[in-house]
């Protein structure tokens, strides 16, 4: 680790082979705390560049407790880095259980990767919980919850182990790292179909470089905007908003386009954030309920254009208007509500002891 450190001080970047190594360390131990800790907050202060996410979510991968996916389907993840600091209701994963019931017949599913909340209100496990998803679960269980619910869960702390070493090093520092960009990298399941939101405009495009060479095959990362009072900077959302534009890198094949949408010529009205708060998991829970139950609204609404999302990176729609009308379908039919449920009774009937 000394040689990377001594690299990183003389303000030169890392090969993916370098960051690959580092990362390596990390993840089994071998670097210090103070070692670790000085190679994430020099990263930071630069910000980590593609190469360097790349190797990283490397070794992530290759150390994860994956889960197989059943024969024939193709599995999607809808999934944000977190730290937009919008206290919204769980917005990426109300549009996973849609996505679910829009996309089983068409042989696709969810594998949804989430964890606890750090910068908002709740976390996807937390309103899944509150939901009552069972979130310790058995590979096998997950795999079963993917062929006859159409979704799982993906709880992270279950399947990065190797990250019991940095996580009280990241603890400790206080601030971001690349380990908040590296966890909707990292799907348990290998899904290579991701809609990704992030918490800045130009992690948009690095991200989607960084999906590229990781051999992604239909993927969009995203960035809301929220309004904000005149002369004050706009909010964020790591989703696509219907409070404002949001900017889109889109990555098929071997090609990125980068553009921007407007939820208004989707057909969609703007929505205010307020509308789209939760106060905690409770909170996000109702909203889930209600909507999954065909309240209409702006919870609805947002919902669905994610949902839209991730049904063209799918390939099951052309487009978002497409996907937005596919989503409608999914909740008014029930299909979304049945999802939920069928996750809830296998992974409740799971043998595995929580504490």
């Amino acid at each position: 680790m000394k040689p990377i450190l001594a690299q990183l001080v003389a303000g030169q970047t890392l090969t993916t082979e370098q960051a690959y190594r580092a990362f390596d360390l990390i993840m089994t131990g071998q670097s210090s705390p103070a070692q670790t800790a000085s190679l994430l907050s020099m990263m930071q202060q630069r910000r980590a560049n593609v190469d360097e996410i790349v190797g990283a979510a490397q070794v992530m991968r290759e150390r994860a407790t994956r889960v197989s996916v059943p024969n024939g389907l193709t599995a999607i993840d809808l999934v944000g880095t977190g730290g937009d600091h919008a206290q919204t209701f769980n917005i990426s994963t109300a549009a996973s259980l849609v996505t679910a019931a829009a996309a089983r017949k068409h042989d696709v599913v969810v594998a949804k990767h989430g964890n606890k909340a750090v910068t908002s209100n709740s976390g996807s496990s937390q309103v899944l919980q509150t939901l009552g998803v069972k979130l310790q679960v058995q590979p096998d269980t997950l795999t079963k919850c993917m062929e006859l619910a159409g979704i799982c869960f993906c709880f992270a702390p279950a399947h990065h182990p190797a990250m019991k070493h940095a996580a009280p090093i990241r603890a400790d520092l206080g601030f971001r790292t690349i380990f908040n960009i590296l966890g909707p990298l990292t799907n348990p399941a290998g899904a290579t179909r991701q809609v990704i939101g992030v918490f800045e405009p130009n992690l948009t495009i690095t991200l989607a470089n960084v999906l590229l060479k990781l051999g992604c095959q239909h993927a969009m990362v995203v960035h809301g905007q929220l309004p904000a009072p005149t002369g004050q900077p706009h909010g964020v959302l790591d989703e696509l908003s219907t409070c404002g534009p949001s900017q889109i890198s889109h990555v098929k094949g071997d090609q990125i386009k980068t553009y921007e949408v407007d939820p208004t010529t989707l057909g969609l009205p703007l929505s205010h954030p307020q509308a789209l708060h939760a106060d905690g998991s409770e909170s996000s829970a109702k909203i889930i309920r209600d909507l999954l139950n065909g309240a209409h609204g702006p919870a609805r609404d947002i919902v669905c254009l994610n949902a839209a999302a991730a049904l063209v990176v799918a390939d099951i729609t052309k487009d978002l208007v497409a996907g937005i009308e596919l989503a409608n379908e999914a909740i008014d039919s029930g299909g979304a509500q049945n999802a939920l449920n069928k996750l809830v009774e296998i992974t409740q009937a799971d043998p595995t002891k929580t504490d």
